[in-house]
């Protein structure tokens, strides 16, 4: 649901390109759009990382993890989440973003300390916490996930021991779905959402390009950055076996409720 507003916001501001504006008034378009991009895009961000968290206390402690890995925890950690953030972004709903005048765009500059604070506070801290933290939290929890499975294997095969401890043996066809997941899983964030805090990071201190060309640059690597939130999501499903059975059981449900029209159809077209 983060991922389809994340995306309905993208549309909007890419409409505004075309002097096309969608939101009636000041607080929707300058406060309120802005204020729900940006807390879409950090919850999306979280509740993957709390996915690849899931996944490594389960494999770090498989008896706890069925006290710690419920539906209840799941729910409290996102409201968690949302009251942090919702705390982070509420200076979206400031007066003091409104539209330029002169461009009919929206703006903050009416003050220098806010912009201040826009550029060289919310910016950076944004960076750190929408970006590289959860780049860092991903890798240290697919890194430590494998190294379990492939400790517990190797302590279940007996007799595999040599003077420095267990014989390293060749990947497994799982530990190596797992290793491409985690690789293309980190790598995929890694590209999508780099590009696009940088270069809002470095717009705002050196001013590159005129606001037209800004905005349509900000809306693609925004526009980027959302790819991760789908693909994630599917690279987490397909490895899932309880997905695939629940997907493939969906689908042949789909089908039986399809056949009696399709025979009923094929028995019309007989007459």
């Amino acid at each position: 649901e983060f991922r389809r507003v994340l995306f309905r916001s993208l549309t909007t501001e890419f409409l505004g390109l075309f002097n096309i504006y969608v939101y009636p008034n000041i607080f929707l378009q300058c406060q309120f759009h802005y204020f729900i991009q940006n807390l879409s895009r950090s919850m999306s961000t979280y509740l993957a990382i709390t996915t690849s968290l899931d996944r490594l206390i389960r494999s770090e402690f498989p008896i706890r993890s069925r006290v710690i890995c419920t539906r209840q925890n799941v729910i409290k950690l996102s409201l968690i989440y949302l009251i942090i953030f919702c705390i982070l972004f509420s200076f979206w709903f400031c007066p003091l973003n409104t539209i330029n005048p002169d461009t009919g765009l929206c703006y903050n500059g009416r003050s220098s300390a806010y912009m201040y604070f826009i550029h060289n506070i919310f910016l950076p801290g944004r960076l750190v916490i929408v970006c590289i933290i959860p780049v860092l939290l991903m890798c240290f929890a697919n890194i430590r996930m494998l190294f379990n499975i492939r400790n517990v294997r190797r302590r279940v095969q007996h007799g595999n021991f040599n003077n420095a401890g267990f014989i390293p043996r060749r990947m497994t066809p799982l530990d190596r779905m797992l290793f491409f997941m985690m690789l293309i899983g980190v790598s995929t964030f890694t590209l999508t959402q780099i590009p696009f805090h940088v270069y809002v990071l470095l717009q705002a201190k050196y001013s590159t390009f005129d606001i037209y060309t800004n905005l349509l640059i900000r809306t693609v690597l925004l526009s980027w950055s959302g790819i991760y939130f789908g693909v994630g999501f599917y690279l987490f499903c397909i490895a899932s076996p309880q997905f695939r059975q629940q997907s493939l059981t969906k689908i042949q449900w789909i089908f039986s409720c399809c056949r009696p029209f399709q025979n009923q159809i094929n028995a019309s077209r007989s007459r």
